[in-house]
């Protein structure tokens, strides 16, 4: 790593082609809301060439060299004068983050998997609170989902009288799914006269544009389990979700429930199952009205600044974060 600076809180996330984008783009929205809180935080990585454009404004980015190990770790932080952790890992090291916890310094985890570690705090990534480990102090529900200020305070959505744009982003990871979709896509286009974008992973390493913009102009967006399921709640966007990871099943499945769209899961007959979807919701513009205002009513687009406000409150007197 290169020389620390100062810093309370820092951050730890990667991105990538195998692990998604997810990671990245929740920890630089909690990076963001932590800045404009007075808290500008360390924003550790292995992947550089996957952080956003304009992290660097909000938080101090240092490169992971080498094997991440609890030793390694915890004396960067410590000579970094950090008092604070958030790790955002894919897969969750035990022994690491018990060695960052034994340094004194309080070990927050952003998922909803802890591989064995036990943190000082849980911050799941959820659409509905779930049952947590008595051990374990947790954040959780729909209140606290980390997303970029840019989908707080939005106004309700316009619901078109026949939904002809269809946006498809199944995220950083490339899947053979894609071109069923885009085939069942092509059909329906000659009978609806539908308008698509599809969103592929780069051919080269790097965070794709923000996502904002084309899930305002849609009218359905296809889409993977993560963390775009969030974005498009907060935009009020009528989903098929597809999940295309065993860790996103659990989003997966809380959609329909909560009335924001529907869920294809891949496997047999996925393509028919996916043009009877696409049919029923195309016309019925009272159904994706409803899910509009579900998803708008649950997502409200400020929870990284709620986290970030209880984080700094445990290293922080009250009333002390803007000084």
């Amino acid at each position: 790593m290169t020389p620390p600076l100062p810093g309370r809180i820092a951050i730890r996330a990667d991105g990538g082609g195998e692990i998604g984008l997810g990671h990245v783009m929740r920890c630089s929205a909690l990076a963001g809301a932590f800045n404009s809180q007075g808290q500008r935080p360390l924003f550790i990585t292995a992947t550089p060439e996957y952080l956003p454009a304009g992290l660097d404004a909000v938080a101090d980015i240092r490169c992971l060299e080498g094997d991440e190990t609890g030793a390694s770790l915890t004396g960067y932080l410590v000579s970094a004068g950090t008092e604070l952790l958030v790790g955002d890992w894919q897969q969750v090291d035990a022994a690491l983050v018990a060695a960052v916890r034994a340094s004194g310094i309080l070990t927050v985890l952003v998922g909803g998997r802890t591989d064995g570690a036990t943190p000082d705090l849980l911050i799941r990534q959820t659409l509905v609170a779930s049952p947590s480990e008595p051990a374990i102090p947790v954040l959780d529900g729909p209140e606290v989902l980390l997303l970029h200020p840019d989908y707080a305070g939005l106004p309700p959505r316009e619901i078109a009288p026949k939904a002809r744009r269809i946006l498809v982003s199944l995220g950083g990871t490339d899947t053979p799914l894609l071109g069923m979709i885009e085939h069942v896509l092509d059909r329906l286009s000659i009978t609806y006269g539908l308008q698509v974008e599809i969103r592929r992973p780069g051919a080269r390493p790097g965070m794709p544009p923000r996502l904002r913009p084309a899930l305002e102009k849609a009218d359905i967006g296809i889409l993977a389990g993560g963390t775009t399921l969030h974005e498009a709640a907060a935009t009020g966007l009528p989903v098929i979700c597809v999940p295309i990871a065993g860790n996103q099943a659990t989003r997966a499945g809380q959609v329909e429930p909560l009335g924001l769209g529907l869920t294809i899961a891949p496997g047999e007959a996925f393509g028919e199952r996916l043009s009877a979807a696409l049919e029923a919701l195309i016309p019925d513009a009272q159904r994706r009205g409803a899910m509009a205002r579900s998803g708008q009513a649950l997502v409200d687009g400020r929870g990284a600044e709620r986290v970030a406000r209880q984080l700094i409150d445990l290293i922080l007197p009250a009333g002390a974060a803007m000084q």
